[in-house]
């Protein structure tokens, strides 16, 4: 019986060492930059301000969607900021209202785009 107790303890015990790494590594990705692609010098700079992006797998969610496009460069996901801010290729663009209805089927809402011509 004893066995028994000292192996539950143990095994409650990995369990809450394990979920206590694994909420401070959720924490500690709010402090993470995602970057993937490169920035066209001769593309366009979106930035857009997006509500509810919380931890890393939201900033690679968003990621993956937008590398798919082929108008896209790169892309940065700021947690912090509360942004993603999209290298467009030179002479491509995407409209404001895909990059909305992109970021609304991800699931996060947005509250204004911004562009700026390199």
């Amino acid at each position: 019986m004893k066995k028994i107790n000292i192996v539950s303890l143990s095994i409650l015990l990995f369990i809450s060492t394990f979920a206590l790494a694994n909420e401070q590594d959720h924490m500690e990705s709010n402090q993470i930059e995602v970057q993937a692609g490169s920035i066209d010098p001769n593309g366009t700079l979106v930035t857009v301000a997006v509500e509810g992006m919380v931890c890393d797998f939201c900033a690679q969610a968003i990621e993956k969607v937008f590398m798919k496009r082929e108008e896209v460069a790169g892309i940065t996901v700021n947690l912090d900021d509360q942004n993603v801010i999209i290298s467009l290729k030179s002479e491509k663009d995407i409209e404001n209202t895909i990059i909305e209805e992109l970021f609304l089927n991800a699931g996060y809402n947005i509250q204004t785009i911004d562009r700026k011509k390199l």
